[in-house]
This record gives C-alpha cells, sequence and structure tokens, in this order.
C-alpha cells in the first residue's frame, strides 16, 4: 500500500507542470488574481481526476499556501498599524487629552504645548503646625538627649534605633507619649515616613562598636546615609549628619579647622569608621548639588556625660568606671596624647542650632579646652576619691591602640560665627555629674556624695 501511494506522487520539484507554468505567468504582486489562479488549479485539478491519475502537486501548493500565508500577515500589520498609530488629526485630540491622563510627551514639550482649558489647583498647604523630626540612632547616648530637647520644644518625634549599641531604655520616659514613636529599624534598609527634619545619628560611634563588626560599620555609614538622603529628598525635610572629628585622622594641623582634609590611614583598623564617615560626608554633599536636598554637617568631637555605655571603650567612661570599683586606671601609650571633651548638654545644643541655621556645614561642635589624658585621669581620682571619701590613684599602662590620634582639638571659629554656640559646660562639672550618673547606675551607696551638675543653658 505504501508502494502504490509513492507512485503518485510527483516529488520532481525541477520539472513543473503545465499549471503550475500557467500560474508563473501571473502578477504574483496582487492578491486577488493569486487567490483566482489557487481556485482556478483546484477545478481543474477536480475535473481531470477521472482521466489520469491524481499527482500531488507538492511545490505549488506549498508556493500558494506561503503566499496567502504572506497576504494575510500584511493585512494584520495595516490592520495593527491603523490601531496603534492613527491619523494626524486623532493624534491631535488625544495629545490634547494626555496631560489630563499624566502623559506629557516628548512632541508636546518641544511644541510648547498647553491645554486649552486653565489648570485650576485647590488652595491650602501641606505645612503642619506641629513639626515632625526623626532621629536615627535616637536610644543612642547622643541621640537620646536630643529626643529629650526635642520633646521638651514640642515636636512630634520619632526615634528610629537597632538597639546595636543604642538602649531602650535611654527613652522609656516617653514612651506612651502622643509626640513620640520608637521604631526598631536598622538604616541600612529604607524607611518611609512623612517629616519635616531629619537627625541621622546611627552609626557606632565607640572603637569597641564599630571594631566588633568593621563591614557593618561600613555599610551603615554609606547605605544609612543614602537611605536617610533619599527619604529627605522624597519629603522635602532638612537633614542633618552627625559626622566625626575622626575625619580629620591624625591630625598634622592642630587645633582641626573644617578647611582641613585630614591624615587617615584608609586601610587601618580605624578606618570602617574614619572612611565610612568620610563617604557619609560625600554623599551629603552629592545630594546636596545634584538633588538640591537641604543638608546640614556637624563634625562633633569626644562628647561625654550622663547615659554612656560603661563598657564601650570610650576614655571618660572607663576611667570613671574603674575609678568607682577601686581598679587601676587604664592608661594606654605614655599619656600624653591631647583630647577635647564637649558635654553632651552643651553638644544637644550645638547641633540644634546648626540644625536651626540654615547652614550647610560642615561645622566643629567640640570643646576647645584639651587635656592630657593624665590630666584626665588624675581629674577622674580626684572627684571619684572626694565622692566616696577615697584615696584611689593607682594608674596602669599599656600600648597606644593602632592609629590613635595624638592631638584633638577643634577649631570652632565657624561655630560661635555662623551658629552664635560656645560651650559652657568645663570638664570639672561635666566629670563630676557624668560621675553622679554612673554610682547611680551601679547602684553604689556612697557615705558623701557631692552634689556637682552643671548649669547648662
Amino acid at each position: 500500500m505504501a508502494a502504490n501511494k509513492l507512485e503518485n506522487v510527483d516529488l520532481d520539484t525541477n520539472e513543473p507542470t503545465a499549471q503550475n507554468d500557467g500560474n508563473k505567468d501571473k502578477d504574483n504582486n496582487k492578491e486577488t488574481r493569486e487567490e483566482s489562479s489557487v481556485s482556478k488549479q483546484e477545478s481543474e485539478s477536480t475535473s481531470n481526476e477521472a482521466a489520469q491519475p491524481r499527482k500531488f502537486q507538492l511545490g505549488s501548493i506549498a508556493s500558494g499556501m506561503g503566499k496567502a500565508f504572506t497576504s494575510t500577515i500584511k493585512k494584520t500589520v495595516n490592520a495593527a498599524s491603523a490601531v496603534i498609530m492613527p491619523d494626524n488629526k486623532e493624534n491631535k485630540e488625544n495629545d490634547q487629552e494626555s496631560l489630563y491622563r499624566g502623559d506629557y510627551s516628548k512632541d508636546m514639550k518641544e511644541a510648547k504645548w498647553k491645554p486649552k482649558k486653565k489648570l485650576i489647583v485647590n488652595p491650602g498647604s501641606i505645612v503642619r503646625r506641629q513639626k515632625r523630626v526623626l532621629v536615627t540612632g535616637g536610644a543612642g547616648f547622643i541621640g537620646s538627649h536630643l529626643i529629650d530637647a526635642l520633646m521638651g520644644k514640642g515636636y512630634d518625634v520619632i526615634c528610629a534605633d537597632n538597639l546595636y549599641s543604642g538602649q531602650k531604655c535611654n527613652v522609656y520616659k516617653w514612651f506612651g507619649n502622643p509626640n513620640f514613636e520608637f521604631m526598631r529599624h536598622d538604616v541600612c534598609n529604607p524607611l518611609y515616613v512623612e517629616v519635616d527634619e531629619i537627625y541621622h545619628l546611627a552609626c557606632p560611634a565607640s572603637p569597641v562598636f564599630y571594631q566588633n563588626n568593621p563591614i557593618k560599620t561600613v555599610k551603615t555609614c554609606f547605605m544609612g546615609t543614602m537611605y536617610m538622603l533619599g527619604l529627605a529628598k522624597r519629603v522635602g525635610a532638612r537633614i542633618l549628619l552627625t559626622s566625626t572629628s575622626e575625619i580629620y585622622g591624625d591630625p598634622k594641623v592642630h587645633p582641626q579647622k573644617e578647611e582641613y582634609w585630614g591624615n587617615v590611614n584608609n586601610i587601618g583598623v580605624r578606618s570602617c569608621y574614619d572612611e565610612g564617615k568620610r563617604i557619609s560626608e560625600t554623599l551629603m554633599f552629592e545630594y546636596h548639588r545634584q538633588h538640591g536636598v537641604d543638608i546640614a554637617v556637624a563634625r562633633i568631637f569626644n562628647t561625654y556625660g550622663p547615659r554612656m555605655l560603661e563598657n564601650d571603650g570610650r576614655v571618660v567612661s572607663n576611667f570613671v568606671i574603674q575609678a568607682l570599683k577601686g581598679k587601676k586606671l587604664t592608661i594606654y601609650g605614655d599619656g600624653s596624647q591631647t583630647r577635647s571633651f564637649c558635654y553632651i548638654d552643651d553638644q544637644i545644643n550645638g547641633l540644634i542650632s546648626l540644625m536651626e541655621s540654615g547652614e550647610t556645614g560642615p561645622i566643629n561642635i567640640g570643646n576647645p579646652d584639651e587635656y592630657t589624658i593624665s590630666q584626665l585621669a588624675k581629674l577622674t581620682c580626684k572627684l571619684v576619691n572626694a565622692k566616696l571619701n577615697k584615696n584611689h590613684t593607682d594608674f596602669t599602662y599599656k600600648d597606644l591602640p593602632s592609629d590613635d590620634p595624638k592631638k584633638r582639638k577643634p577649631d570652632i571659629t565657624k561655630a560661635k560665627q555662623l551658629l552664635n554656640w560656645t560651650p559652657k559646660v568645663n570638664l570639672q562639672q561635666g566629670l563630676g555629674s557624668t560621675i553622679d550618673y554612673f554610682i547611680d547606675y551601679l547602684g553604689m551607696k556612697p557615705d558623701k556624695v557631692e552634689e556637682n551638675k552643671p548649669d547648662s543653658q
């Protein structure tokens, strides 16, 4: 059976039949004639079936089907084009309404198109009577004091903190207040809130914490600042970054002015924080230049006071805790390196003054009074001994940590001129208040405790 069927099939496409010759003489470019040719072939084939054995003319059938398919495709494309690109009159009518659909085309921009009807918007303002402020790192040492001051101004305050180095107890007193909201949030992720001002403090600031996870520290400085700047751009908020004196590294210029670019080891053990804050400043100014974000950059110097962590490795808290517990005070190096210590109340006043001033910065916020580490250790012992009726003066010396700066003193000329700000609390007053805090924190009951709280303004 298969052999008989194959005998009736003409597979030689190189020798066309008479019907094929007739088809080739016709105009292939006209669709009506092509269809009639196919019909003719079918009719002739039917009439000749009885006279001779039927042959399947494969080449002719394939050619006809291809032409019919091509014709169908052309008709479909033409119909689609007519729908997608109507005539100019229809385009103009659509363009006149496109603005109301939110589609302002390039052609309309080039033609400086304006709607026929005047657009009238509803009058009013989105400015709120109560200022909304976001404080990142608000459960930390400086952040919690800043929240106290902002709440005292009657602001609506949002505290965002992942509690890596912050403590929720620092802001417990505001829980339940309708003007306060706590959010456990990591600034390495976007945050969507509606605020008028942003104080961006989120970042571990002591060597113990920022060296514990240096990659996380870099990510917090870069991604955290980028996300906060994106938020500020979206809502039109003014944003203040608390940068650091570590920007200057181990300075070769003394005291340090804002124009000094610093002397930083970019691959050292402190670089995750030093370079992290430098890239934070870079992002701040690039968003300011490219997107017009309203920014302020504060370079804060060593700050101390109540709510410092007892184990964060900072020199003031180290000395106070060791003295209260009767341990030897640990001095790294020979004690000749210098620092300038700013009391927390003064620091908060400086940050708020910068935010409210409209200045961009960077501006140094610190106390220009300079002390050696040995002087600080002796003063700490003196004040603790007076409060606890002891005579503790023992010290121990260890190697200086890598890249630890030898000198640190801010030039606060800009803060005085542009912010009308100067620190009010001297080291003895501020240190006395800090010692009182740690006495209470450790639950100690000294026989005699001198009240030595500073009169901050």
